[in-house]
């Protein structure tokens, strides 16, 4: 009985243990990606952020598949507080953007594009453009101004 009975503890103690690096790859359910991508380039070619509702947080630099930027590693460590309250309303999505089902932008330029990938409550959208459509709704555009003028001062 005594074995038995340490048996299950080291069974229960194994299944507790949570490795610290576990979620660190793991993309929040309600998250958004955005940034920079470069076409014409060599290496790591983005410039991209996650922002949560606990932090925005850098792309680790990291070789990833070009093209496959939804799945971007992000440093563990987020930025500064005043850069999260500076993206912090890009978490106001408008309902619109989620099921807005055509193009909000053109890519006219082959090597720069901005790039948004919304992961909220179970939808996921991704836009990549250059330059925004004179024919989206207003509260798009709005959105897509604030999120570029944003990005921007990321960058800095």
């Amino acid at each position: 009985m005594k074995n038995f009975s340490l048996l299950i503890l080291v069974i229960v103690l194994i299944y507790s243990c949570n490795r610290a690096d576990d979620s660190q790859d793991i993309i929040p359910t309600d998250s958004i990606i955005f940034g920079e991508i470069y076409g014409a380039c060599v290496g790591d070619c983005r410039n991209l952020y996650l922002l949560t509702a606990q932090g925005v947080y850098g792309d680790a630099n990291s070789n990833t598949i070009y093209g496959d930027w939804e799945n971007t590693t992000f440093q563990n460590q987020s930025l500064a507080m005043d850069q999260f309250d500076l993206a912090k309303p890009l978490l106001q999505i408008p309902d619109i953007l989620l099921s807005y089902e055509f193009e909000i932008g053109s890519q006219i330029i082959s090597d720069f594009d901005y790039f948004i990938n919304l992961r909220i409550n179970g939808t996921s959208k991704t836009f990549v453009f250059d330059e925004l459509k004179e024919d989206i709704p207003l509260e798009i555009k709005n959105y897509i101004n604030n999120f570029i003028a944003i990005n921007s001062q990321l960058k800095k």
